[in-house]
């Protein structure tokens, strides 16, 4: 069997330990979570990693460099999942990093700095509201009232940490220095078809997307249907409807950001009333920060004109909007030479997908790459990765591991340097 057979064929298993037969499911801090987590830790030690888990309930594995108790190289991804999960999701990123040092240690390879595989808890987010919860423990992130959080059956996150074996008391303590991570590096599948269109199996990250959210209210006016002519009408959902073709129509214009329209709410629901007020959500995406300032702005813009032809009151209300994570160029440009030196062309795609490297990027430099989905599916039960790509991954994560633990190449040195001095 070879190294990315073996990969494939130990995500398979994780994905038989799961609260549901008919679809993957393991909540975070839950009893298949435990299991699918003894396996792994069992993996690591096969791989020759020293393992623990952290206050937070990460699980690291680490292999020591040249001084031991040194700064590390991270490679990340996580074991919980969200309902009715890909079977890669997470677990690909974990299982590849365990892979990749097993390779290393098998090759002789003299590591200069410490690499350690995290499995980080709560990426997914599907069982209580603090999302990455793992993550944002160790760049210290959390606040206190985060514990009293509870799931759809009441149970807060301190007691299912609690149950899980954890002090929740200590979840601070999880918190490392920007000494302590030299690099963090995060592997993932495509949530979507980019990859699959270009022919290339593997992708490079240059920055990780972030959203501006809108929440739109339209009033119009809720009056009875067979008794008001059309031309007296303020029809708040023709109005919401409008809006909602026009904002497909800016998204479809544009190269480097998406836009979507969320979840409806009308009111009133009969339908012998006219539609008195709509209040509906739109995401706009992108990894450019002034392309999606720029978006946001053309959409409020339309609704607005929308709203005074229609004779319509309209409210914007506008979400946290957070800046994109960029991926650190030094890393960017070793992916690339390690997609190369596999003999393929190299592709950048951003990263859709929120994961832990926006959190980590306050500790170290982050760089990332996306392996295609069969089918550019990506996301969900359908999201499979074949087992060719997933050679070429580990060749490609094995080779950046390697630069960064031996300092062999000169850019993710400076790259390495220029950070600590920069925090």
């Amino acid at each position: 069997m070879s190294t990315a057979e073996m990969v494939v064929e130990r995500i398979e298993r994780l994905a038989r330990i799961s609260a549901y037969p008919w679809h993957l499911t393991r909540r975070v801090f839950g009893l298949r979570q435990a299991e699918a987590e003894g396996l792994v830790l069992a993996w690591m030690g096969e791989a020759g990693l020293s393992s623990r888990r952290d206050p937070a309930g990460n699980l690291v594995g680490r292999i020591e460099g040249r001084i031991p108790g040194g700064p590390a190289i991270l490679v990340a991804g996580h074991v919980d999942t969200r309902s009715d999960a890909s079977p890669y999701d997470g677990a690909l990123g974990v299982l590849m990093g365990i892979a990749a040092v097993e390779r290393l240690v098998r090759q002789g390879t003299s590591l200069h700095h410490a690499v350690e595989v995290v499995a980080f808890v709560d990426d997914a987010s599907s069982r209580f509201p603090v999302p990455r919860l793992g993550s944002r423990a160790v760049v210290g992130r959390i606040d206190p009232h985060m514990l009293d959080f509870d799931d759809d059956y009441g149970v807060t996150l301190r007691q299912a940490m609690q149950a899980h074996g954890l002090d929740p008391e200590r979840l601070a303590d999880a918190t490392r220095s920007v000494g302590d991570v030299l690099a963090y590096v995060e592997v993932a599948a495509e949530a979507g078809p980019t990859l699959e269109q270009s022919g290339s199996p593997v992708g490079v990250v240059p920055a990780l997307t972030a959203s501006s959210v809108l929440r739109v209210t339209l009033k119009g006016a809720a009056v009875h249907a067979a008794t008001v002519p059309m031309a007296f009408r303020h029809d708040a959902l023709a109005g919401t409807t409008e809006c909602v073709l026009e904002a497909e129509r800016i998204g479809s214009s544009r190269d480097r950001a998406t836009v979507t329209v969320g979840r409806l709410d009308a009111q009133p629901v009969p339908v012998s009333v006219v539609t008195g007020s709509v209040t509906f959500g739109v995401i706009v995406q992108s990894s450019d920060d002034a392309e999606r300032h720029v978006v946001a702005a053309e959409l409020v813009a339309a609704f607005n004109r929308i709203a005074g032809r229609r004779r319509l009151e309209i409210a914007v209300e506008q979400g946290i909007d957070p800046d994109a994570t960029r991926c650190d160029p030094g890393l960017v440009r070793l992916f690339e030479r390690a997609v190369e030196a596999s003999g393929h062309s190299v592709v950048q795609l951003p990263q859709g997908m929120p994961t832990d490297a926006s959190n980590m990027s306050v500790l170290a430099p982050v760089g990332s790459m996306l392996l295609r989905c069969r089918g550019g599916v990506g996301w969900g039960p359908a999201g499979i990765v074949d087992p060719a790509d997933v050679a070429v991954g580990l060749d490609v994560l094995t080779f950046v591991l390697a630069a960064l633990t031996t300092g062999s190449d000169a850019t993710p040195s400076d790259t390495l340097d220029g950070h600590r001095k920069s925090s």
